[in-house]
C-alpha cells in the first residue's frame, strides 16, 4: 500500500510496537478491524478502517449529537428501557445530573475519559458532598451502559469503566432520628388540626419517603391500616395506624370530606412533594428546630423507636427498607452503649460513696 498523508493518523512514540490511533478532538481511537482487532499501518483493511471511523466522526446521531460522545451516551440512555424503568422520582433526581454532565461535559468523549477527570468531576463539586458522590454514582451507571454497547459508542476492546468503585466523600451522619424533645416542640407549635401536624404524624407514624406520603388518597388509609405502594421500590406494605396518626388524621378527615386525597392544597389539589417539603421546613422553623431536623429524620426515628421497643430487624426492614433500617440499628446501639456505659458509672459510683463494713480494707 502507497503512503498516503492521512491528517488524523497518530502513533505514540518510543514504543518497541506500534499501535495506530485515529486523533482527533481529544479524542484517540484504535485503528481495528470490524472483528476489533488492531491493524498495522500497510497492512489489508487499514485504510478502509481509518475512513470508516473518518466517516463517523462528526456524523450526528439522531437529535444531533457526534457519535460517541457523552452527549450521545445521555441521549441513548434517556431513552433506553433501563431508564424508563426508573421510579419517577428516580428518573427525575438522575436527570438533574444527567443534565449538568450534558451541558458541561456533553462534547467529551467516552473512550478518551480517563478516570482522573472522574475525580475531578467529584473534586468539583466537594463542598456539597452527598451531590459529588452522587453526580459520580450516575456517571457510573451511564458508562455501565455503554460498556455493555461498545459499537454503538465506538468503545476500544480494552476500554474500562472510569467510574467503577470511586472513593466517595465523606458526608458524616447527614439525616439522623428527631430527639425526643423535638418531637415535643414540633407538636407544641403547631395545632392538632393544621395540616403541617397531621403531616408531621404521617411521617413519624409510618416510616415513609415524602413520594409516597404526598400523593395518599382515601382509599389507603381503610380500617386503621395504611396500605402504600412504595413508589422508590415497588414494594407493597400495610402499616397499622399509631394512636398519634389515628388522633391527627380521623378528624382531619372529617374535614376533608370532599377530598379524595389525604392531604389537599387550599385548592383541593394533591399536594406535591416539592411544596410539601417547603411546607415542612417552614414549619420546623417556625418551631425552632435545628437544620439537622429533616423530614427523612423522622424515617429514621420511626425506625429507631421499633428498634428500641423490641421489634425485630425484619419487621422494621419490611416498612423502611434495608438502609434505613440498617442507620437506625447503628444510632440505636450507640444509644445503648452510652446508657449501658453510664449506668456502669453510675454503679461504681454508688460503690464507692458506700460505707466500708468493719474488716475491710
Amino acid at each position: 500500500m502507497a503512503k498516503v498523508d492521512l491528517l488524523y493518523l497518530w502513533a505514540p512514540q518510543g514504543r518497541h510496537k506500534v499501535y495506530w490511533f485515529y486523533r482527533r478532538a481529544g479524542q484517540r481511537i484504535p485503528i481495528t478491524s470490524s472483528e476489533g482487532k488492531r491493524l498495522a499501518y500497510g497492512e489489508a483493511g487499514f485504510l478502509d478502517a481509518y475512513e470508516r471511523i473518518h466517516e463517523s466522526f462528526g456524523v450526528p446521531a439522531r437529535d444531533g449529537p457526534v457519535v460517541g460522545t457523552l452527549t450521545h451516551l445521555i441521549e441513548s440512555y434517556r431513552a433506553a428501557p433501563e431508564f424508563r424503568a426508573l421510579a419517577p422520582k428516580t428518573r427525575k433526581d438522575y436527570g438533574r445530573f444527567l443534565d449538568t454532565l450534558k451541558e458541561k461535559h456533553g462534547h467529551r468523549s467516552v473512550a478518551a475519559m480517563p478516570r482522573e477527570a472522574v475525580f475531578k468531576l467529584r473534586d468539583d463539586h466537594q463542598a456539597t458532598p452527598r451531590t459529588a458522590n452522587y453526580i459520580v454514582s450516575v456517571l457510573r451507571v451511564i458508562l455501565t451502559y455503554a460498556e455493555d454497547r461498545r459499537q454503538t459508542f465506538r468503545l476500544p476492546p480494552h476500554w474500562t469503566n472510569p467510574a467503577r468503585r470511586p472513593k466517595k466523600l465523606k458526608t458524616g451522619d447527614g439525616h439522623r432520628p428527631w430527639e425526643e424533645v423535638e418531637i415535643t416542640a414540633f407538636r407544641k407549635q403547631w395545632d392538632i388540626a393544621t395540616l403541617e401536624r397531621v403531616l408531621f404524624e404521617a411521617f413519624l407514624n409510618t416510616g415513609q419517603r415524602g413520594g409516597d406520603i404526598a400523593p395518599m388518597i382515601r382509599q389507603q388509609y381503610f380500617r386503621g391500616e395504611i396500605a402504600v405502594a412504595q413508589e422508590k421500590t415497588r414494594e407493597r406494605v400495610w402499616i397499622p395506624a399509631s394512636r398519634d396518626l389515628r388522633i391527627a388524621l380521623d378528624p382531619w378527615l372529617e374535614g376533608q370530606d370532599q377530598h379524595v386525597v389525604l392531604f389537599p392544597t387550599p385548592t383541593g389539589r394533591p399536594l406535591k412533594v416539592d411544596h410539601m417539603r417547603h411546607l415542612m421546613r417552614e414549619a420546623m422553623r417556625s418551631a425552632a428546630l435545628p437544620d439537622e431536623c429533616t423530614l427523612h429524620g423522622l424515617r429514621y426515628t420511626f425506625a429507631t423507636r421499633g428498634l428500641e421497643l423490641g421489634l425485630d430487624w425484619q419487621t422494621v426492614e419490611s416498612i423502611v427498607g434495608h438502609r434505613t433500617a440498617e442507620m437506625a440499628f447503628k444510632y440505636t446501639e450507640k444509644r445503648r452503649r452510652s446508657r449501658l456505659a453510664i449506668a456502669t458509672l453510675d454503679r461504681a459510683t454508688m460503690r464507692a460513696r458506700e460505707p466500708m463494713v468493719d474488716g475491710e480494707v
